[in-house]
């Protein structure tokens, strides 16, 4: 609703406020219990403790009037896995290797949720902050976990281990036929004839399940116009650009590692959104970062944002490396009063 959607956003803004003055390393001293608590939350839904279904869908988890969607916790995880291999920096291969299990867990676990399309962003995303940490290119490590998914997937699919509708997606895809292969004509059907500006008269809320969520582009484009659909596009690609930019520019890698993480999770989830709706890749469980309804995607966003932001605010202060358990909240704020 509306309603929902006005105070995820509110809620977000603050959210990202809190961890613009809070600082990231704050969250770094303790990024190994925060990653381990996502494990266990993680978990504990796979395992069928505290799992919930809401609207149909089996990723949450919840205690009491607590819910909690399991994949943006997840992918939030993200960037404090950055601040994981930053700990484990200088520290030979054992580190690596201890460094490559924090990686694993989170995506096996997201895809037994099961949500293969938030494991493989993940996966995509720790990769890219293990290759920035690593300071080159692992070609090997790169072709290892994009072959092995690629297997497993393809074994799984042979022998029917897969959910039911996921094998249905994957054979819609292939044959072009069935439910999946539907909702992808009828968004070509919806995409056509794009009016420069206004109202394209179609029905997209009648024709379109979840149109404000995972297809909310489409709904841009057919009631406002191609002109509002390049803005927000353009908006979209201005901040991944920003993102990525505030990342780059760091002095100290801890921030950097944890920026393209940031940077990565909403670049990938814009990127397989557009992808799904233009029927270039089957369609996923998506959304659009800031516009799709939905609580805990919107409270995502605004967090990654924040941690972005204090990074760039912190650009200048930090050293290239420091430990990350000489900060405290204390000096926190003493360093926010004296800026």
């Amino acid at each position: 609703t509306t309603e929902g959607f006005g105070s995820a956003v509110v809620i977000g803004f603050l959210l990202m406020c809190v961890i613009y003055f809070l600082d990231y390393t704050v969250i770094a001293k303790y990024s190994r219990f925060i990653g381990g608590a996502i494990l266990i939350l993680g978990g504990l839904r796979v395992a069928g403790f505290g799992g919930l279904d809401v609207n149909g869908i089996g990723n949450w988890i919840g205690f009491g009037r607590l819910r909690v969607a399991v994949t943006s916790l997840m992918m939030f995880y993200v960037p404090i896995y950055g601040a994981i291999l930053y700990k484990y920096r200088d520290g030979g291969v054992s580190a690596l290797c201890r460094a490559i299990l924090w990686m694993i867990l989170p995506v096996f676990i997201t895809s037994r949720i099961p949500s293969l399309g938030v494991a493989v962003i993940m996966m995509v995303s720790m990769l890219i902050e293990l290759t920035v940490a690593v300071k080159k290119t692992i070609i090997g490590m790169w072709l290892f976990f994009a072959a092995v998914p690629a297997i497993l997937l393809t074994v799984k699919y042979a022998f029917h281990m897969l959910e039911t509708y996921q094998e249905a997606r994957i054979r819609s895809y292939l044959s072009h036929s069935g439910d999946a292969n539907y909702m992808t004509a009828t968004l070509h059907k919806f995409n056509e004839n794009i009016l420069l500006w206004g109202n394209s008269g179609k029905d997209v809320v009648g024709g379109l399940p979840e149109f404000n969520q995972d297809y909310i582009f489409s709904y841009i484009l057919n009631s406002y116009g191609l002109l509002a659909g390049i803005f927000v596009a353009a908006i979209l690609a201005a901040l991944v650009l920003f993102m990525f930019g505030a990342a780059a520019r760091q002095k100290n890698e801890l921030g950097m590692v944890m920026g393209f993480g940031c940077g990565m999770i909403i670049l990938l989830n814009i990127s397989l959104n557009f992808a799904g709706m233009l029927g270039w890749i089957p369609l996923t469980s998506t959304f659009l970062p800031f516009l799709s309804v939905g609580r805990n995607n919107i409270l995502l966003c605004y967090a990654l944002v924040g941690i972005i932001l204090s990074i760039y605010r912190y650009k200048d202060v930090y050293p290239k490396k420091f430990k990350a358990s000489q900060v405290s909240l204390q000096k926190t704020i003493t360093l926010n009063l004296n800026m």
